[in-house]
């Protein structure tokens, strides 16, 4: 899932600077960082994450967006021995991550060359979880009947906020910057939330 992850990263940033060459007023932005989950919801730590977004100015200082970003959101790993038979290892990864497909609205000051912005946004969210177990023996060899390895995937809405500063750096029209999410995933069981911080790359 890392690797889809920066492939997104890379047809985001391909994409994005298409459309700014092709229209006039068109932005991008691609972003790359960290990711983890709010409370107990998704456990383990962290990981990567990814997002790709294309700005269209509607206003002296407002921006619409179109985003998509991955998410890492965890991995717990459970290691036992001697679970079946003297010598015999047991490890559980059970892992979680959500891709991101969302619309949305940013505001930022006219005038500042470092282009702070508060922004919002709604759409659609992937949940993925993905358990895997694997148990070896004494020899370090598998043994196939106790193997197991599941993904599921839900589809739920979501919304996010974030601000961030779009060029702290900037060389010719990219611009680097700092960019914090909250994602909030509406669930049947509740909201699932999860924050993220990222550096990206600003083009325009």
């Amino acid at each position: 899932m890392r690797r889809a992850g920066w492939f997104l990263v890379a047809l985001a940033s391909v994409l994005a600077a298409r459309l700014v060459a092709a229209q006039q007023g068109w932005s991008g932005t691609v972003t790359s960082g960290y990711s983890n989950g709010i409370g107990d919801t998704f456990e383990g730590p962290g990981s990567l994450s990814a997002t790709g977004s294309l700005y269209r100015p509607i206003g002296r200082n407002v921006d619409l967006s179109v985003e998509l970003g991955y998410h890492g959101l965890g991995t717990t790993t459970t290691l036992l021995s001697d679970l079946y038979g003297p010598g015999s290892s047991y490890r559980e990864e059970f892992s979680t991550s959500a891709w991101q497909g969302t619309v949305g609205v940013r505001l930022r000051p006219f005038g500042s060359h470092l282009r702070p912005y508060v922004g919002v946004g709604g759409g659609a969210y992937l949940l993925r979880t993905r358990d895997v177990i694997d148990v070896r023996d004494a020899s370090g060899q598998p043994i196939p009947q106790y193997a197991f390895r599941q993904t599921d995937s839900e589809l739920h809405p979501g919304v996010n906020a974030g601000v961030g500063v779009d060029r702290l750096l900037s060389v010719g029209r990219v611009g680097i910057g700092v960019h914090a999410r909250w994602h909030g995933i509406i669930a049947p069981s509740g909201i699932a939330d999860f924050f993220s911080v990222s550096l990206g790359l600003a083009l325009d």
